[in-house]
């Protein structure tokens, strides 16, 4: 059984949950997950994690993500994109590129972010877009968030548009940041459209297509990616047979002298068997994965 990271380029019109579950179609694919949602009104990197692969879900989503957002200023949404209402707030003429990198060191560092009502996020065990459909605008709570790096590529003073790359990490709306610049250049703006370039190591130019992955059937797996990726960084253990059989069956096996964090565990032939834990001079697997 074939598993590992396939870096797909996902379709705007399409959730990240329906580009999931027609790859989940393919010939051979038992489990299949992704790792970070891509609202339908954008495009870009979606990292698709393939059976045994689907276990790493949670280091997949540690990896910083890169976007090129379109920022429209001079008007508001609801939604905070272009998918919402649109009302006119200020005339965009007055902001200039000046004035918009200005204020982008305020939108660096960890910041507090409060997220969009039009958003996935649970309170009282209901999203919060249900609410907001019923017209409800409930207090959130604000949430800090990474953003690595923010800079102007261009902006567009006939049309009060401009473009930002934001490198950020998980749980960063960047429709919130799109408003939040806008009421600080006191004119409001909203997210026009939005790709995601790279996800950790995928990049955009390197991915594949849904119509691309179903159009080849039973040969996809030749994109997958290894799904040691995200622990490429991680020290490496490697066991001889009667270690990798204990490792096999959850039992613990000897550390590196002065070993201490999170190891790769990898068979002689160096393929890839779990990973696990060091500590008081044992290794405890966490997740080990069929061979």
């Amino acid at each position: 059984m074939d598993s590992g990271i396939l870096n797909v380029a996902k379709p705007t019109g399409f959730s990240s949950f329906g580009v999931v579950r027609s790859l989940g179609r393919l010939p051979g694919i038992v489990k299949i997950g992704h790792g970070g949602t891509l609202d339908p009104a954008a495009d870009g990197v979606l990292p698709v994690l393939v059976n045994a692969a689907t276990r790493l879900a949670d280091f997949v989503h540690g990896w910083p993500k890169t976007y090129v957002a379109s920022a429209a200023f001079g008007y508001t949404s609801d939604t905070y994109d272009r998918e919402g209402t649109i009302t006119p707030s200020a005339n965009p003429g007055q902001v200039t590129a000046a004035g918009i990198e200005a204020q982008l060191a305020g939108f660096t560092g960890t910041i507090a972010q409060v997220p969009p009502m039009f958003s996935a996020l649970k309170q009282g065990g209901e999203a919060l877009y249900r609410k907001a459909r019923r017209g409800e605008n409930v207090p959130r709570a604000p949430r800090a968030v990474e953003v690595h790096r923010i800079q102007l590529l261009d902006y567009d003073p006939d049309t009060g548009t401009a473009r930002l790359e934001i490198v950020c990490g998980q749980g960063t709306y960047i429709r919130s940041l799109v408003h939040d610049l806008g009421e600080r250049l006191g004119t409001g703006a909203y997210l026009g459209g939005l790709r995601r370039t790279a996800y950790g190591p995928l990049q955009w130019d390197d991915a594949h297509t849904p119509a691309e992955l179903l159009e080849a059937e039973g040969d996809w797996a030749r994109w997958l990616l290894p799904m040691e990726l995200p622990l490429k960084d991680w020290p490496g253990l490697r066991l001889n047979r009667d270690d990798a059989e204990a490792v096999a069956h959850g039992r613990t096996v000897m550390a590196p002298e002065g070993g201490s964090g999170r190891y790769r565990l990898v068979d002689e032939a160096g393929r890839l068997l779990g990973w696990g834990v060091a500590e008081a001079g044992r290794v405890q697997p966490k997740a080990v994965f069929a061979p």
